[in-house]
């Protein structure tokens, strides 16, 4: 019988849930951005960066369980001046004792947020790349 009534309670949440999507609102794109504005000079901007690969120091901070295996990202100089947006605090709490629960931060790269960044950089170079084609078929076709 507790099987049964377990049954029926997560179809009753699955309901609810169901009906909470159902009347979520759906805002049209142009409504929910605005200031919407090319990214100029992708290229440029991506040049600044300088990709590393690195560990986190885990043995002088094993407290904050960080990733032990090798992190791939940007130099945080580097990428202050060009996207200083993308800049992002981390902040990790960790035991320092019983009942002391302390924080740590630090700065990252959100590179998540590069993605159109390098999208940008991809079509224009693509650009660039259909024109040069084009010029080499005008000089094959001068010869």
């Amino acid at each position: 019988m507790k099987s049964i009534t377990a049954f029926n309670g997560a179809v009753a949440i699955l309901l609810f849930l169901a009906t909470l999507s159902a009347n979520a609102q759906s805002i049209p794109e142009k409504d929910l951005k605005t200031n919407i504005s090319d990214i100029e000079k992708p290229i440029e901007k991506l040049q600044q960066l300088e990709p590393i690969y690195y560990s986190f120091n885990t043995e002088k901070l094993a407290h904050l369980k960080l990733a032990t295996s090798t992190q791939y990202g940007f130099k945080l100089q580097s990428a202050q001046a060009t996207f200083p947006s993308l800049i992002k605090t981390e902040n990790k709490s960790y035991s320092a004792g019983k009942n002391n629960i302390k924080n740590a931060t630090y700065q990252e790269l959100d590179t998540e947020h590069l993605i159109p960044v390098l999208v940008a950089a991809l079509q224009e170079q693509q650009k660039s790349i259909e024109a040069l084609k084009k010029e080499i078929a005008l000089l094959k076709q001068k010869d």
